[in-house]
């Protein structure tokens, strides 16, 4: 191996996240030179620890979604080997209609059932249209939700149930970021992960983190606070194949290969520092693919009030409040909401503390409210917001301090521009052919010497997740690999 002046190609990686550091481990097990430009001044990307509620929560990703494949799932692999708590949930539910009353445990529980196989029905739906005729036969523009309203009224002749059933279908939006009727139905497929086994990181992602990162820390240079402004593959042809990267101070750094690990929001509202401009194919392809919101709420109690000794076990993992009409002051728009009780998990990781998913406008709404005011207001804007849901739980009692919530942390990646102002790839109704998208993207720019990796570009079946960043990551660092192997056995 070795690049046309003799020495180790030198692999430039913009982006010290999962997959830039997953690509970093995979190249410099090959022998070749590394230097990783990070804008932040830490590495991880979305992968960050908050400790603003007196311990350590996860303010990026929370969960490990695993698949039924066969395979080793990589990220609990890691999660095993590093040690690092894992919480199972007990499947439990509690149901609060848009009256704000409990529904039945054996009516939530019956209407659960159906709804999940209705979505794996949406799954299977979308995978033969697309083996038929690359699912041209689904409109571009049904969405799940349509699947689901149209077999709720077959399934169901109880008008209620149906309401019920639909309304529980909106949090659908929670593990995607966006509201259930602007998922496509046409590329179901590719969510499919979020119907296998989940995990929850009990501690945090940490150690995980830090497994990934040991290869890069220790062997790699990594530069932080490096703000790339120019990727300049103008010069990358046969005799010199060198790319020129320009970060924000007007520093340069030259390599033979560069790799993008970047977000794709931030590619999105960046791609003009590419020079010259990326092919069209390719341009449109980050275009066409459509970012979610989904934001986090951590809400700190003295004691968990809503258990007793007798229901820590049993309390539901998973609370659920179906389009409030009983918050007009502060939820006109009948967002629901949703929470899961942290005091479920073992110790020391065990807190009175309710963390609420947020998605779509409603999590935009929140952050825009917070951002940039003090604390002490954002304290009492949050409470009042989520006060409506959280005194319905068992054992509220508004004259109890045990009540009164005493932190609240709230995530705010809409106002991070290092990630796009976004969270993760989507696919929204309209999308013509977000497969053959995300399979561009994955191509890159190969003779420029230009690469891409990251969740938008993983595995269909790990679009949007931890895992799929890492994937992507190792799939780039192996193609590079083989890429100077072919040239290497060329030459001989």
């Amino acid at each position: 191996m070795g690049s046309r002046n003799g020495d180790n190609p030198h692999i430039g990686i913009v982006g010290a996240g999962v997959s830039g550091l997953r690509c970093a481990d995979i190249l410099l097990s090959h022998g070749f030179k590394v230097t990783i430009l990070e804008a932040r001044n830490r590495i991880g990307g979305r992968i960050c620890q908050s400790d603003e509620l007196g311990y350590t929560v996860d303010i990026g990703p929370n969960w490990i979604h695993t698949w039924d494949s066969g395979d080793v799932h990589p990220i609990l692999k890691l999660a095993v080997e590093t040690q690092t708590p894992l919480h199972h949930w007990n499947g439990k539910q509690l149901i609060y209609n848009s009256s704000g009353n409990k529904v039945p445990e054996e009516k939530s529980e019956r209407l659960s059932t159906l709804l999940w196989e209705i979505i794996e029905k949406a799954f299977k739906t979308s995978e033969a249209a697309r083996e038929k005729d690359k699912g041209k036969s689904i409109p571009r523009e049904e969405s799940l939700y349509d699947f689901i309203s149209k077999r709720a009224t077959e399934e169901l002749e109880d008008e209620e149930d149906r309401q019920v059933l639909i309304q529980m279908s909106e949090m659908w939006g929670a593990y995607v970021g966006e509201p259930v009727w602007k998922q496509s139905l046409r590329f179901a497929w590719m969510e499919e992960c979020c119907g296998g086994e989940e995990v929850f990181v009990e501690s945090s992602y940490s150690a995980i983190l830090d497994r990934i990162a040991k290869a890069a820390t220790e062997q790699a240079e990594v530069i932080l606070n490096a703000k790339v402004t120019s990727i300049n593959t103008a010069h990358h042809d046969k005799s010199q194949k060198k790319a020129i990267l320009r970060i924000e101070n007007g520093n340069e750094y030259k390599f033979d290969q560069v790799v993008m690990a970047t977000p794709l929001g931030w590619l999105q509202k960046n791609m003009d520092s590419f020079e010259p401009a990326l092919p069209s194919r390719l341009s449109s392809a980050f275009h066409n693919l459509k970012l979610s919101q989904l934001e986090k709420v951590f809400i700190t109690f003295p004691s968990a009030f809503w258990i007793s000794d007798t229901t820590a076990d049993s309390f539901p993992a998973y609370t659920n409040w179906l389009t409030p009409s009983y918050a007009h002051d502060t939820n006109p728009h009948g967002w629901p909401q949703e929470i899961w009780n942290l005091a479920a998990l073992a110790a020391p990781n065990k807190h009175p503390t309710i963390l609420f998913y947020l998605y779509g406008d409603c999590s935009r709404h929140i952050v825009n409210a917070i951002h940039g005011r003090p604390k002490a207001e954002n304290f009492t804007f949050l409470r009042d917001f989520f006060q409506p849901y959280y005194s319905r739980l068992p054992g509220y009692d508004v004259a109890s301090e045990a009540c009164i919530p005493k932190a609240i942390l709230a995530t705010e990646w809409l106002k991070d521009d290092l990630c796009g102002n976004a969270s993760y790839c989507n696919f929204q109704v309209g999308v013509e052919e977000a497969d053959q998208d995300i399979l561009t993207i994955r191509q890159g720019c190969v003779d420029r010497g230009l690469w891409f990796c990251g969740e938008h570009a993983a595995p269909f079946e790990e679009s949007g997740t931890v895992a799929g960043a890492y994937l992507s990551g190792e799939s780039v660092g192996r193609r590079i690999v083989e890429l100077y192997k072919d040239e290497s056995n060329t030459a001989e």
